[in-house]
Protein backbone atom coordinates (compact mmCIF):
# COMPACT_ATOMS: atom_id res chain seq x y z
CA UNK A 1 0.00 0.00 0.00
CA UNK A 2 1.31 3.42 -1.12
CA UNK A 3 2.22 6.22 1.47
CA UNK A 4 -0.66 8.16 0.63
CA UNK A 5 -3.13 5.89 0.83
CA UNK A 6 -2.12 4.28 4.26
CA UNK A 7 -1.92 8.12 5.76
CA UNK A 8 -5.31 8.58 4.23
CA UNK A 9 -6.39 5.70 5.69
CA UNK A 10 -4.86 7.13 9.25
CA UNK A 11 -6.93 9.89 9.08
CA UNK A 12 -10.22 8.33 8.65
CA UNK A 13 -9.78 6.17 11.78
CA UNK A 14 -8.68 9.48 13.74
CA UNK A 15 -11.51 12.04 12.71
CA UNK A 16 -13.83 8.66 12.90
CA UNK A 17 -15.09 7.85 9.62
CA UNK A 18 -13.50 4.65 10.30
CA UNK A 19 -14.03 3.35 14.15
CA UNK A 20 -14.19 -0.54 13.65
CA UNK A 21 -12.19 -3.46 12.28
CA UNK A 22 -15.03 -4.57 10.67
CA UNK A 23 -15.41 -0.86 9.12
CA UNK A 24 -11.31 -0.82 7.77
CA UNK A 25 -11.62 -4.24 6.26
CA UNK A 26 -15.07 -3.18 4.34
CA UNK A 27 -12.60 -0.15 2.62
CA UNK A 28 -10.09 -2.06 1.77
CA UNK A 29 -11.94 -4.50 0.20
CA UNK A 30 -14.73 -2.44 -1.93
CA UNK A 31 -11.38 -0.31 -2.60
CA UNK A 32 -9.73 -3.15 -3.89
CA UNK A 33 -6.51 -2.44 -1.78
CA UNK A 34 -3.45 -4.43 -0.97
CA UNK A 35 -2.42 -4.22 2.14
CA UNK A 36 0.48 -6.21 4.28
CA UNK A 37 -0.19 -7.80 7.63
CA UNK A 38 2.18 -5.15 9.27
CA UNK A 39 0.14 -2.37 8.00
CA UNK A 40 -3.16 -4.09 8.66
CA UNK A 41 -1.49 -4.00 12.27
CA UNK A 42 -0.40 -1.06 12.89
CA UNK A 43 -4.19 -0.01 11.40
CA UNK A 44 -5.92 -2.23 13.90
CA UNK A 45 -3.86 -0.83 16.85
CA UNK A 46 -4.48 2.57 15.63
CA UNK A 47 -8.15 2.19 15.90
CA UNK A 48 -7.75 0.73 19.38
CA UNK A 49 -5.77 3.71 20.81
CA UNK A 50 -8.42 6.20 19.39
CA UNK A 51 -11.83 4.16 19.40
CA UNK A 52 -11.31 1.78 22.31
CA UNK A 53 -10.89 3.78 25.32
CA UNK A 54 -9.96 2.26 28.14
CA UNK A 55 -9.52 -1.31 26.68
CA UNK A 56 -6.94 -0.16 24.03
CA UNK A 57 -4.71 -2.65 25.47
CA UNK A 58 -6.92 -5.85 24.71
CA UNK A 59 -5.39 -8.55 22.89
CA UNK A 60 -5.65 -12.57 22.04
CA UNK A 61 -2.43 -13.65 23.95
CA UNK A 62 -2.33 -11.05 26.91
CA UNK A 63 -5.74 -11.11 27.66
CA UNK A 64 -7.74 -14.36 25.94
CA UNK A 65 -10.49 -14.31 28.74
CA UNK A 66 -11.29 -11.10 27.91
CA UNK A 67 -10.83 -10.35 24.68
CA UNK A 68 -13.41 -13.50 24.28
CA UNK A 69 -15.54 -11.37 26.07
CA UNK A 70 -15.04 -8.13 24.80
CA UNK A 71 -14.53 -8.48 21.02
CA UNK A 72 -16.38 -9.63 18.54
CA UNK A 73 -13.66 -11.50 16.58
CA UNK A 74 -12.78 -11.53 12.42
CA UNK A 75 -14.28 -14.89 11.29
CA UNK A 76 -10.68 -15.12 9.38
CA UNK A 77 -8.71 -14.04 12.24
CA UNK A 78 -10.23 -14.65 15.40
CA UNK A 79 -7.43 -13.98 17.81
CA UNK A 80 -5.86 -11.04 16.04
CA UNK A 81 -8.60 -9.10 14.90
CA UNK A 82 -12.21 -8.08 15.74
CA UNK A 83 -14.31 -5.59 17.21
CA UNK A 84 -15.39 -4.18 20.69
CA UNK A 85 -18.51 -5.11 22.09
CA UNK A 86 -19.64 -1.33 21.89
CA UNK A 87 -23.40 -0.91 23.01
CA UNK A 88 -24.01 -4.39 23.61
CA UNK A 89 -24.76 -5.68 27.14
CA UNK A 90 -21.73 -8.00 28.86
CA UNK A 91 -22.60 -10.17 32.13
CA UNK A 92 -19.74 -12.49 33.07
CA UNK A 93 -17.07 -9.48 33.59
CA UNK A 94 -15.87 -8.86 36.78
CA UNK A 95 -14.44 -5.47 38.24
CA UNK A 96 -12.76 -4.13 40.95
CA UNK A 97 -12.00 -1.09 42.25
CA UNK A 98 -9.00 -0.03 44.37
CA UNK A 99 -8.54 3.57 46.31
CA UNK A 100 -4.50 4.16 47.50
CA UNK A 101 -4.67 5.25 50.66
CA UNK A 102 -2.67 8.04 51.80
CA UNK A 103 -1.96 9.13 47.58
CA UNK A 104 -2.98 12.38 48.16
CA UNK A 105 -1.36 13.25 51.01
CA UNK A 106 1.73 12.14 49.47
CA UNK A 107 1.03 14.25 46.62
CA UNK A 108 0.81 16.51 49.44
CA UNK A 109 4.05 15.87 50.99
CA UNK A 110 5.87 15.86 47.71
CA UNK A 111 4.26 18.81 45.80
CA UNK A 112 7.58 20.47 45.47
CA UNK A 113 9.20 17.14 44.70
CA UNK A 114 7.85 16.31 40.94
CA UNK A 115 10.07 13.76 40.41
CA UNK A 116 8.80 11.89 43.06
CA UNK A 117 5.08 12.22 41.89
CA UNK A 118 6.00 10.90 38.12
CA UNK A 119 7.81 7.63 40.23
CA UNK A 120 4.73 7.18 42.03
CA UNK A 121 2.89 7.32 38.36
CA UNK A 122 4.89 5.44 36.77
CA UNK A 123 4.88 3.15 39.26
CA UNK A 124 1.01 2.56 38.66
CA UNK A 125 1.20 2.91 35.52
CA UNK A 126 3.87 0.83 34.47
CA UNK A 127 4.41 -1.87 36.98
CA UNK A 128 0.22 -2.52 38.12
CA UNK A 129 -0.60 -3.12 34.52
CA UNK A 130 2.36 -6.06 33.82
CA UNK A 131 1.11 -7.10 37.36
CA UNK A 132 -1.83 -7.74 36.43
CA UNK A 133 -1.55 -8.68 32.81
CA UNK A 134 0.20 -11.61 34.24
CA UNK A 135 -3.51 -12.90 35.49
CA UNK A 136 -5.29 -11.98 32.35
CA UNK A 137 -6.69 -8.73 34.05
CA UNK A 138 -6.72 -5.41 32.89
CA UNK A 139 -5.86 -2.67 34.77
CA UNK A 140 -7.16 1.10 34.31
CA UNK A 141 -5.78 4.07 35.98
CA UNK A 142 -8.69 6.11 36.83
CA UNK A 143 -8.68 9.72 39.01
CA UNK A 144 -5.41 9.86 40.75
CA UNK A 145 -5.41 7.54 43.67
CA UNK A 146 -8.38 4.79 41.98
CA UNK A 147 -7.51 1.74 40.10
CA UNK A 148 -9.86 -0.02 38.04
CA UNK A 149 -9.30 -4.13 37.24
CA UNK A 150 -11.42 -5.62 34.88
CA UNK A 151 -11.07 -9.40 33.94
CA UNK A 152 -13.57 -11.73 32.82
CA UNK A 153 -13.09 -14.16 36.07
CA UNK A 154 -13.78 -13.65 39.00
CA UNK A 155 -10.73 -15.83 40.89
CA UNK A 156 -8.22 -13.96 38.18
CA UNK A 157 -9.75 -10.65 39.19
CA UNK A 158 -8.67 -11.61 43.09
CA UNK A 159 -5.82 -13.10 42.73
CA UNK A 160 -4.97 -9.89 40.33
CA UNK A 161 -6.26 -7.59 43.54
CA UNK A 162 -4.05 -9.16 46.06
CA UNK A 163 -0.77 -9.32 43.98
CA UNK A 164 -1.76 -5.05 43.57
CA UNK A 165 -2.19 -5.01 47.59
CA UNK A 166 1.18 -7.17 47.83
CA UNK A 167 3.11 -4.33 45.57
CA UNK A 168 1.88 -1.52 47.36
CA UNK A 169 2.14 -3.39 50.90
CA UNK A 170 6.05 -2.22 50.90
CA UNK A 171 8.29 0.19 50.24
CA UNK A 172 8.81 0.29 46.38
CA UNK A 173 12.45 0.61 45.27
CA UNK A 174 12.65 2.68 42.04
CA UNK A 175 15.11 1.87 39.71
CA UNK A 176 18.87 3.72 40.13
CA UNK A 177 18.57 5.51 36.65
CA UNK A 178 15.05 7.08 37.80
CA UNK A 179 16.83 8.69 40.85
CA UNK A 180 18.89 11.50 41.38
CA UNK A 181 21.25 12.54 43.58
CA UNK A 182 19.72 13.70 47.19
CA UNK A 183 15.91 11.52 46.18
CA UNK A 184 14.65 8.67 48.26
CA UNK A 185 15.48 5.49 46.50
CA UNK A 186 12.31 4.20 47.86
CA UNK A 187 8.30 5.29 47.98
CA UNK A 188 6.25 4.48 50.91
CA UNK A 189 3.81 1.73 51.28
CA UNK A 190 0.44 2.36 50.89
CA UNK A 191 -2.86 0.52 51.99
CA UNK A 192 -5.32 -0.47 49.94
CA UNK A 193 -9.77 -0.53 50.13
CA UNK A 194 -10.87 -2.50 47.26
CA UNK A 195 -14.73 -3.67 46.02
CA UNK A 196 -15.22 -6.23 43.30
CA UNK A 197 -18.22 -7.21 41.95
CA UNK A 198 -19.35 -8.28 38.80
CA UNK A 199 -21.34 -11.69 36.94
CA UNK A 200 -24.41 -9.76 36.67
CA UNK A 201 -27.30 -10.88 34.63
CA UNK A 202 -29.47 -8.44 35.82
CA UNK A 203 -27.20 -5.35 35.21
CA UNK A 204 -24.38 -6.06 32.99
CA UNK A 205 -21.54 -4.22 31.75
CA UNK A 206 -21.98 -1.97 29.01
CA UNK A 207 -19.23 -0.65 26.67
CA UNK A 208 -19.98 2.99 25.18
CA UNK A 209 -19.33 4.48 22.02
CA UNK A 210 -15.79 5.69 22.97
CA UNK A 211 -14.66 2.44 24.79
CA UNK A 212 -15.81 3.90 28.20
CA UNK A 213 -17.82 2.15 30.77
CA UNK A 214 -21.08 1.96 31.56
CA UNK A 215 -23.67 0.07 33.79
CA UNK A 216 -24.17 -0.53 37.52
CA UNK A 217 -21.35 -3.14 37.93
CA UNK A 218 -19.08 0.14 37.76
CA UNK A 219 -21.21 1.56 40.49
CA UNK A 220 -21.91 -1.88 42.70
CA UNK A 221 -17.79 -2.02 43.20
CA UNK A 222 -17.59 1.71 43.89
CA UNK A 223 -19.86 1.28 46.88
CA UNK A 224 -18.20 -1.75 47.91
CA UNK A 225 -14.97 -0.48 47.77
CA UNK A 226 -16.67 2.36 49.93
CA UNK A 227 -17.77 -0.29 52.23
CA UNK A 228 -13.98 -1.09 52.50
CA UNK A 229 -12.73 1.76 53.19
CA UNK A 230 -15.73 2.68 55.85
CA UNK A 231 -14.93 -0.85 58.19
CA UNK A 232 -11.01 -0.51 57.10
CA UNK A 233 -9.90 3.33 57.50
CA UNK A 234 -6.46 3.07 58.25
CA UNK A 235 -6.11 -0.47 56.95
CA UNK A 236 -6.06 -2.60 53.86
CA UNK A 237 -9.32 -4.27 53.06
CA UNK A 238 -11.41 -5.69 50.48
CA UNK A 239 -15.24 -6.17 50.22
CA UNK A 240 -17.24 -8.41 47.42
CA UNK A 241 -20.78 -9.39 47.00
CA UNK A 242 -22.91 -12.48 46.90
CA UNK A 243 -22.70 -12.83 43.33
CA UNK A 244 -18.69 -12.92 43.06
CA UNK A 245 -18.36 -14.86 46.46
CA UNK A 246 -20.14 -17.90 44.73
CA UNK A 247 -18.48 -16.75 41.80
CA UNK A 248 -15.19 -17.91 43.27
CA UNK A 249 -15.61 -20.71 44.53
CA UNK A 250 -18.02 -22.35 41.16
CA UNK A 251 -15.45 -21.20 38.32
CA UNK A 252 -14.49 -23.94 35.99
CA UNK A 253 -11.36 -24.52 33.99
CA UNK A 254 -9.08 -22.69 36.06
CA UNK A 255 -5.65 -23.61 37.28
CA UNK A 256 -4.80 -24.56 41.00
CA UNK A 257 -2.81 -21.97 41.11
CA UNK A 258 -5.23 -19.41 40.74
CA UNK A 259 -7.46 -20.93 43.42
CA UNK A 260 -4.69 -21.21 46.38
CA UNK A 261 -5.43 -17.88 46.95
CA UNK A 262 -8.96 -18.89 48.58
CA UNK A 263 -7.02 -21.21 51.16
CA UNK A 264 -5.06 -17.55 52.60
CA UNK A 265 -8.30 -15.58 52.38
CA UNK A 266 -11.49 -16.21 55.01
CA UNK A 267 -15.06 -14.31 53.89
CA UNK A 268 -17.31 -12.76 56.87
CA UNK A 269 -20.94 -12.46 55.70
CA UNK A 270 -22.17 -8.67 56.65
CA UNK A 271 -25.99 -9.26 55.35
CA UNK A 272 -28.24 -7.74 52.82
CA UNK A 273 -26.90 -3.91 53.14
CA UNK A 274 -28.80 -0.95 51.69
CA UNK A 275 -27.31 2.10 49.21
CA UNK A 276 -28.92 4.49 47.16
CA UNK A 277 -29.93 3.28 44.41
CA UNK A 278 -29.72 -0.49 45.27
CA UNK A 279 -28.31 -3.32 47.94
CA UNK A 280 -26.25 -6.03 48.00
CA UNK A 281 -25.26 -8.81 50.58
CA UNK A 282 -21.52 -8.13 51.57
CA UNK A 283 -18.84 -10.37 52.29
CA UNK A 284 -16.00 -8.89 54.00
CA UNK A 285 -12.17 -10.78 53.20
CA UNK A 286 -10.50 -11.44 56.17
CA UNK A 287 -6.67 -13.22 56.53
CA UNK A 288 -4.81 -11.30 59.55
CA UNK A 289 -3.94 -12.61 62.53
CA UNK A 290 -5.52 -9.68 64.67
CA UNK A 291 -8.71 -10.98 62.38
CA UNK A 292 -8.74 -14.23 64.07
CA UNK A 293 -11.57 -13.48 65.79
CA UNK A 294 -13.54 -13.12 63.14
CA UNK A 295 -13.81 -16.87 62.90
CA UNK A 296 -15.56 -16.97 66.04
CA UNK A 297 -18.47 -14.72 65.07
CA UNK A 298 -19.10 -15.76 61.49
CA UNK A 299 -21.22 -18.41 62.19
CA UNK A 300 -23.34 -15.99 65.06
CA UNK A 301 -23.71 -13.23 62.11
CA UNK A 302 -25.65 -15.58 59.93
CA UNK A 303 -27.34 -16.33 62.90
CA UNK A 304 -28.23 -13.03 63.64
CA UNK A 305 -29.26 -12.07 59.94
CA UNK A 306 -31.29 -15.27 59.59
CA UNK A 307 -33.24 -13.78 62.86
CA UNK A 308 -33.63 -10.46 61.92
CA UNK A 309 -35.35 -11.96 58.62
CA UNK A 310 -37.48 -13.91 60.81
CA UNK A 311 -38.63 -11.14 62.67
CA UNK A 312 -36.92 -12.51 65.54
CA UNK A 313 -36.73 -10.02 67.66
CA UNK A 314 -39.01 -10.43 70.82
CA UNK A 315 -36.69 -13.83 71.02
CA UNK A 316 -33.50 -14.49 69.76
CA UNK A 317 -32.11 -10.84 67.95
CA UNK A 318 -30.90 -9.72 70.70
CA UNK A 319 -29.48 -12.87 72.52
CA UNK A 320 -27.51 -13.53 69.26
CA UNK A 321 -26.09 -9.45 69.35
CA UNK A 322 -25.19 -9.51 73.15
CA UNK A 323 -23.18 -13.30 72.06
CA UNK A 324 -21.13 -11.45 69.45
CA UNK A 325 -20.51 -8.92 71.58
CA UNK A 326 -19.40 -11.32 73.82
CA UNK A 327 -16.85 -13.23 71.76
CA UNK A 328 -15.57 -9.84 69.97
CA UNK A 329 -15.10 -7.82 73.50
CA UNK A 330 -13.10 -11.50 74.78
CA UNK A 331 -11.21 -12.07 71.95
CA UNK A 332 -10.22 -8.31 70.08
CA UNK A 333 -6.62 -6.49 71.41
CA UNK A 334 -6.89 -5.13 74.99
CA UNK A 335 -9.01 -2.39 75.56
CA UNK A 336 -8.09 -0.22 78.28
CA UNK A 337 -9.30 3.48 77.90
CA UNK A 338 -11.31 6.15 79.62
CA UNK A 339 -14.07 6.84 77.41
CA UNK A 340 -16.81 9.67 78.23
CA UNK A 341 -20.53 9.47 77.94
CA UNK A 342 -23.96 11.24 78.95
CA UNK A 343 -25.70 9.07 81.62
CA UNK A 344 -28.85 10.15 83.19
CA UNK A 345 -28.54 13.67 81.97
CA UNK A 346 -24.76 13.83 83.40
CA UNK A 347 -21.43 13.30 81.89
CA UNK A 348 -19.85 10.03 83.64
CA UNK A 349 -16.08 9.15 82.65
CA UNK A 350 -16.13 5.44 82.70
CA UNK A 351 -12.97 3.26 82.77
CA UNK A 352 -13.33 0.31 79.96
CA UNK A 353 -11.29 -2.89 79.66
CA UNK A 354 -12.30 -5.80 77.23
CA UNK A 355 -13.91 -6.95 80.63
CA UNK A 356 -16.21 -4.33 81.36
CA UNK A 357 -17.44 -4.52 77.85
CA UNK A 358 -18.07 -8.00 77.48
CA UNK A 359 -19.83 -7.86 80.89
CA UNK A 360 -22.28 -5.12 79.88
CA UNK A 361 -23.66 -7.72 76.95
CA UNK A 362 -23.71 -10.45 79.55
CA UNK A 363 -25.93 -8.02 81.43
CA UNK A 364 -28.08 -6.74 78.62
CA UNK A 365 -28.48 -10.73 77.90
CA UNK A 366 -29.94 -11.24 81.46
CA UNK A 367 -32.49 -8.40 81.01
CA UNK A 368 -33.66 -9.68 78.17
CA UNK A 369 -33.93 -13.00 78.34
CA UNK A 370 -34.55 -14.29 82.46
CA UNK A 371 -35.52 -10.82 84.66
CA UNK A 372 -37.33 -8.95 82.01
CA UNK A 373 -35.82 -5.66 83.43
CA UNK A 374 -36.51 -3.77 80.23
CA UNK A 375 -35.43 -0.10 81.96
CA UNK A 376 -32.32 -1.69 82.82
CA UNK A 377 -32.10 -3.58 79.65
CA UNK A 378 -32.67 -0.40 77.47
CA UNK A 379 -29.87 1.63 79.70
CA UNK A 380 -27.26 -0.72 79.39
CA UNK A 381 -27.87 -0.76 76.26
CA UNK A 382 -27.45 3.17 75.50
CA UNK A 383 -24.76 2.98 77.12
CA UNK A 384 -22.92 0.33 75.62
CA UNK A 385 -23.65 1.64 72.23
CA UNK A 386 -22.39 4.68 73.39
CA UNK A 387 -18.83 3.20 74.35
CA UNK A 388 -18.20 1.01 71.83
CA UNK A 389 -18.84 4.10 69.45
CA UNK A 390 -16.46 5.18 70.99
CA UNK A 391 -13.32 2.64 70.72
CA UNK A 392 -11.61 3.08 67.11
CA UNK A 393 -10.56 -0.79 67.58
CA UNK A 394 -13.86 -2.17 67.88
CA UNK A 395 -14.99 -4.41 65.63
CA UNK A 396 -17.02 -2.27 63.08
CA UNK A 397 -19.66 -4.58 61.97
CA UNK A 398 -20.58 -5.48 65.27
CA UNK A 399 -20.90 -1.84 65.96
CA UNK A 400 -22.90 -1.11 63.26
CA UNK A 401 -25.32 -4.08 63.98
CA UNK A 402 -25.41 -2.54 67.27
CA UNK A 403 -26.06 0.92 66.50
CA UNK A 404 -29.35 -0.16 64.03
CA UNK A 405 -30.33 -3.02 66.39
CA UNK A 406 -30.86 -0.76 69.09
CA UNK A 407 -32.94 1.77 67.07
CA UNK A 408 -35.44 -1.39 66.64
CA UNK A 409 -35.51 -1.83 70.67
CA UNK A 410 -35.57 1.78 71.27
CA UNK A 411 -38.76 1.83 69.57
CA UNK A 412 -39.97 -1.18 70.78
CA UNK A 413 -39.25 0.24 74.65
CA UNK A 414 -41.22 3.71 73.74
CA UNK A 415 -44.39 1.27 73.23
CA UNK A 416 -43.74 -0.77 76.39
CA UNK A 417 -43.71 2.15 78.56
CA UNK A 418 -46.87 3.34 77.00
CA UNK A 419 -48.46 0.59 77.81
CA UNK A 420 -47.19 -0.18 81.03
CA UNK A 421 -48.38 2.95 82.55
CA UNK A 422 -51.53 2.39 80.67
CA UNK A 423 -52.09 -1.26 82.23
CA UNK A 424 -50.60 0.07 85.78
CA UNK A 425 -52.99 3.04 85.64
CA UNK A 426 -56.02 0.69 84.59
CA UNK A 427 -55.11 -1.83 87.21
CA UNK A 428 -53.12 -0.66 90.16
CA UNK A 429 -54.41 -2.80 92.66
CA UNK A 430 -52.94 -5.90 90.55
CA UNK A 431 -49.58 -4.46 90.95
CA UNK A 432 -49.18 -2.07 93.87
CA UNK A 433 -49.76 -1.48 97.09
CA UNK A 434 -52.63 1.05 98.62
CA UNK A 435 -49.62 3.50 99.17
CA UNK A 436 -47.89 2.69 96.26
CA UNK A 437 -51.26 3.22 93.75
CA UNK A 438 -51.33 6.96 95.44
CA UNK A 439 -48.38 7.69 94.88
CA UNK A 440 -48.03 6.16 91.33
CA UNK A 441 -51.34 8.16 90.34
CA UNK A 442 -50.06 11.76 91.43
CA UNK A 443 -47.02 10.92 89.55
CA UNK A 444 -46.53 14.71 88.34
CA UNK A 445 -46.11 15.80 92.20
CA UNK A 446 -43.96 13.19 93.37
CA UNK A 447 -41.49 12.26 90.46
CA UNK A 448 -38.80 10.87 92.66
CA UNK A 449 -40.93 8.54 94.38
CA UNK A 450 -42.41 7.64 91.21
CA UNK A 451 -39.31 6.74 89.26
CA UNK A 452 -38.49 4.55 92.53
CA UNK A 453 -41.90 2.36 92.70
CA UNK A 454 -41.26 1.97 88.30
CA UNK A 455 -37.85 0.87 89.13
CA UNK A 456 -39.34 -1.81 91.08
CA UNK A 457 -41.90 -2.81 88.81
CA UNK A 458 -39.35 -3.36 86.07
CA UNK A 459 -36.85 -5.11 88.52
CA UNK A 460 -38.70 -7.43 90.41
CA UNK A 461 -38.85 -11.20 90.06
CA UNK A 462 -42.40 -10.82 90.94
CA UNK A 463 -43.55 -9.24 87.88
CA UNK A 464 -41.20 -10.93 85.74
CA UNK A 465 -44.12 -13.16 83.85
CA UNK A 466 -46.48 -9.83 83.93
CA UNK A 467 -43.27 -7.79 82.55
CA UNK A 468 -42.84 -10.39 79.72
CA UNK A 469 -46.43 -10.61 78.95
CA UNK A 470 -46.73 -6.56 77.73
CA UNK A 471 -42.98 -6.73 76.35
CA UNK A 472 -44.65 -9.30 73.79
CA UNK A 473 -47.70 -7.11 73.24
CA UNK A 474 -45.75 -4.19 72.78
CA UNK A 475 -43.86 -6.19 69.97
CA UNK A 476 -46.68 -7.24 68.31
CA UNK A 477 -47.91 -3.96 68.01
CA UNK A 478 -45.65 -2.35 65.82
CA UNK A 479 -43.74 -5.39 64.82
CA UNK A 480 -45.33 -4.43 61.06
CA UNK A 481 -43.40 -1.43 61.22
CA UNK A 482 -40.28 -2.40 61.96
CA UNK A 483 -37.63 -1.61 59.03
CA UNK A 484 -33.77 -3.20 59.24
CA UNK A 485 -31.18 -2.10 57.50
CA UNK A 486 -27.17 -1.45 57.80
CA UNK A 487 -26.82 1.64 55.16
CA UNK A 488 -23.66 2.48 53.28
CA UNK A 489 -22.51 5.19 50.80
CA UNK A 490 -23.63 8.52 49.80
CA UNK A 491 -26.96 9.35 51.17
Amino acid sequence: MDSKTLLSLFSSIIDGQISSFSELKSYIVSSKLSITKEELDVLFNTIKKVHWGVFADINYDDYPELWKELVIPDSKYPTLYGDLKKSMVISNIFVALLDIHGYTAFCQKTKKNISSLHRLDKFVENIVKETTKKEGVLAVRERGDEILLIGANALSVLNATFKVIELFSEPMRIGDDEVKAGEEVFLPPFNISGGIAGGYTFSPMIIGKNGDLQGFIINFAARLQTRANTIAPKSTKVVIDQIVYHKLFSSNNVSQDKTKILKKIKFLYHGELKFKGGELKVYEIYYKDEEKYKDLIADYIGRLNKAIKNNEWQSNVLPILCDIGILVAENMPKIEEEISIIYDDRVERIPVTNDYISTSFLHMKYSFKNSKDFHSLMKRFKITVDIINKIDSFDPLVREYCNAIYEVYQKIFLEYNKLFSSIVKDKPSDFLTIGEMETFLTYDSIKSKYERIVNKLNSSSEFADKRNIIWLRAFNNIKDSIEFSIYFGKK
